[in-house]
């Protein structure tokens, strides 16, 4: 007899159901999740650099004289519109040391990414869950150009107003003059101008960003050393072999050409002989529509694809083993 047990009692045994796939959402949340556990220098290195700027506000000593009216002839002296202006270039001041470290840590990070996974052997785990190559290094670029960078950008939102409200609390504590003002409208207009720059930054630098992944996708070893050596080397020996500098041109273009299309026609005017001016006034000053629509920008923006394209392939085919 064949018959089972189930069977006998007359009973039907439930068919076999299979796991529904995980979101697309869920999914790519998870690999960026993955990206700051096994990296957690990206958001631990800024943090406490966040953290010792707000220390500035508790420990720190400064000492600025006001009493001159006509320190700033043509603003009329040191009034309400001086001290907010002055707020804003704090505000702007605070967030650039986190955006430097930002910099450096996203600089390690591409180049470290694909091939940390290689090296520890974790990438062999990682291939044998039902994630694509293609979705696994997008995340990693995602982290690098979009996560990170309103991460960092948040986190110097948080630090102002916690420096400010330290600040604050000093002086009345201390019964000192207030020598900034609080004004919401230029605080806001003062963080648009700074995401802004941080978009242009992030577009502007894609490319490199995809080039320094394909490297650490490629590379079997020192990494480092495969993208510095070759950029230093190449234009030296094409001065000397050819006397031409095509290549440092187009390399000191890449670094820093989007900054001169957005300061086209642009005088530093915020911190003058005739007074301080607010961070906000950028929004007018700066050619941020020049900068966004600049061709070489979406030029950069489609040759990343593709170098994300190569990077993918890379990883697919890449075996260490």
């Amino acid at each position: 007899m064949n018959s089972t047990l189930a069977e006998a009692a007359g009973d039907t045994p439930p068919a076999p159901t299979s796991l529904a796939p995980r979101p697309f959402g869920g999914t790519l949340l998870t690999l960026l999740r993955r990206e700051f556990w096994e990296h957690r220098y990206l958001w631990m290195a800024p943090t406490a650099v966040a953290v010792l700027l707000a220390l500035c506000a508790v420990l720190g000593r400064a000492h600025m004289n006001f009493e001159d009216d006509n320190a700033f002839a043509g603003a009329g002296g040191f009034g309400e519109q001086q001290r907010v202006a002055l707020a804003t270039i704090v505000q702007w001041a605070l967030a650039v040391p986190l955006y430097v470290v930002l910099l450096f840590v996203l600089s390690y990070y591409t180049l470290d990414c694909l091939y940390a996974e290689r090296k520890d052997r974790s990438i062999l785990f990682w291939k044998s869950l039902p994630v694509s190559d293609a979705l696994t290094v997008t995340a990693k670029l995602l982290v690098a150009l979009v996560v990170a960078p309103l991460l960092i950008f948040a986190l110097a939102l948080l630090t102002h107003l916690v420096f400010f409200a330290i600040l604050g609390v000093r002086m009345a504590a201390g019964n000192i003059p207030a020598v900034m003002s609080w004004s919401t409208l230029e605080w806001l207009r003062t963080e648009l101008v700074m995401l802004l720059v941080l978009v242009l930054a992030a577009l502007w630098y894609a490319p490199v960003a995809a080039a320094l992944m394909l490297v650490s996708a490629w590379a079997r070893r020192s990494p480092f050393l495969w993208a510095t050596v070759p950029p230093v080397l190449a234009p030296i020996i094409e001065r000397i072999a050819f006397g031409t500098h095509f290549l440092w041109d187009f390399i000191r273009y890449r670094s820093e050409g989007i900054w001169r299309t957005l300061m086209d026609g642009y005088r530093f005017r915020i911190i003058s002989h005739k007074g301080l001016h607010p961070v906000g006034t950028l929004l007018s000053d700066l050619n941020f529509r020049g900068a966004f629509t600049d061709i070489d920008l979406w030029l950069g923006v489609l040759v990343a694809a593709a170098l994300l394209f190569a990077a993918v392939r890379i990883r697919r085919y890449r075996d260490d083993t």
